[in-house]
């Protein structure tokens, strides 16, 4: 049950849903079906006491932070 992020064409509110199986997602303002997926940011809990998310940063060891293959390379569009 993926959760995705979505702008209503209609209405161009933003907003995430859950979306489950063959479900039509709809706009939760206006009701609409004509919706497109949005970018999302992948994020992750690091365990450290700070509050903040990383993204995409250089890491010592590896040479990239999100993952990704050109993340290392200086390709990363988060940088």
């Amino acid at each position: 049950m993926p959760l995705f992020e979505f702008t209503c064409e209609a209405c161009h509110s933003q907003f995430e849903l859950l979306v489950r199986g063959s479900e039509k997602p709809k706009c939760p303002e206006c009701g609409s079906t004509q919706l497109e997926k949005a970018w999302s940011v992948p994020a992750a809990h690091t365990g450290g006491k700070s509050n903040s998310l990383p993204v995409c940063g250089p890491m010592p060891s590896s040479g990239g932070g999100c993952g990704l293959p050109q993340c290392g390379s200086g390709g990363c569009q988060f940088g």
